[in-house]
């Protein structure tokens, strides 16, 4: 697994189960008021805990800085307005 990625408890799907706390090595996972909660600073993203989970209540979560997401969207946004561009420019022939 990736150094960067986070692994997170999905809160609305936990049941408490507990199972991916007895997998996890390095007991980084426990229960608090009845849900898994992972302490990042001890987790070593080895994914034993991914694959217990019955309800697949614990995903990967890659952080991204405000600055690479705004990249991301613009540059997203420049694709869309491109496309959205040559179709009007298609349906323009299309009515030629």
């Amino acid at each position: 697994m990736k150094d960067n990625v986070l692994l997170w408890v999905r809160k609305d799907i936990c049941l408490g189960c507990g199972l991916c706390a007895e997998s996890c090595p390095r007991q980084a996972i426990f229960l608090l008021s009845g849900l898994a909660q992972i302490d990042q600073n001890r987790c070593n993203h080895c994914g034993l805990c991914l694959d217990v989970c019955p309800q697949g209540a614990i995903t990967e979560l890659t952080p991204v800085s405000r600055r690479d997401l705004q990249e991301t969207i613009a540059g997203l946004k420049g694709k869309a307005d491109d496309l959205i561009s040559r179709i009007g420019k298609l349906k323009e022939r299309q009515r030629s």
